[in-house]
């Protein structure tokens, strides 16, 4: 198992150009918004092609996280440019 199949999260967001507006989670066992940027993608979809960690970060506004185990939201490996 991967740790992301572990520890779970109501949002888990895989590339930051994503535009995330108005959600809420509440009650994950681990987190509400997880963004897991990685250098490329791992798993099924496995590429070198494709470098989420090289794009910018979209829209993160309006949302909501509460009574989640760990933390509302959690940034896993983002490197700034």
């Amino acid at each position: 198992m991967l740790l992301t199949d572990i520890t779970v999260a109501t949002y888990w967001i895989t590339n930051p150009d994503n535009i995330v507006i108005d959600n809420r989670s509440g009650g994950s066992e681990w987190y509400g918004f997880w963004y897991e940027i990685k250098e490329h993608p791992d798993g099924p979809s496995a590429t070198s092609d494709i470098c989420p960690m090289g794009l910018k970060l979209g829209e993160f506004r309006g949302n909501s996280a509460h009574s989640n185990g760990r933390f509302g939201l959690r940034i896993f490996e983002m490197v700034p440019r």
